[in-house]
């Protein structure tokens, strides 16, 4: 199993959009219910990349996962907080260790940029996501009874939380993703 942690590119949005296109249609591990189009997840990328890493995972050559960061809200204090995600697609092997190889390299990344604490938002259901969360350090936050309906049922959602770094009362704001430099690729 040969893998290959990179940026991601406007030419990634397809297998993103495909790759969160199932999520939506077949599970309930996003809330939506209707997948975005190919040119939302374009744009994405480049507003994501402007400020947050935004991986793809290739295993033997092929994408088979993403994962990025986002603002957790658009409030100025909020901008030591973010929230991560990571999907991988359904064609990916399970168990392997992918999601997780993939997530701690967003968090790496993010503790580089001089981010406090990240997020998991999860649907409790989503007892894989949970168990990831925890065994790379995610604390549980917060759960949430019947916060959505999706496929007629009531969904709870839990929030995973993880402290990168310890930032005194007058932190110097995050270092946006491209003034990283290119960070160096698993």
């Amino acid at each position: 199993m040969n893998t290959n942690i990179r940026i991601a590119a406007k030419a990634d949005a397809q297998f993103v959009h495909d790759v969160y296109g199932y999520y939506v249609e077949h599970t309930n591990v996003t809330f939506y219910v209707k997948n975005f189009s190919l040119e939302a997840f374009k744009e994405k990328i480049a507003k994501t990349l402007a400020v947050f890493p935004f991986y793809i995972l290739e295993l033997d050559g092929k994408p088979c996962g993403f994962a990025y960061a986002g603002a957790i809200r658009p409030q100025d204090a909020y901008q030591w907080t973010v929230e991560g995600t990571v999907y991988l697609s359904p064609e990916a092997p399970r168990r392997r260790g992918l999601g997780r190889l993939l997530y701690q390299k967003l968090l790496d990344t993010l503790q580089a940029q001089g981010i406090q604490t990240v997020f998991g938002v999860i649907t409790a259901a989503n007892e894989a996501s949970i168990r990831m969360h925890l065994n790379m350090g995610f604390v549980e936050a917060g759960r949430f009874k019947r916060m959505g309906n999706k496929n007629a049922e009531w969904l709870d959602v839990v929030w995973m939380q993880k402290t990168l770094n310890v930032l005194g009362d007058d932190p110097e704001p995050p270092v946006p993703f491209p003034k990283l430099g290119q960070p160096p690729l698993a």
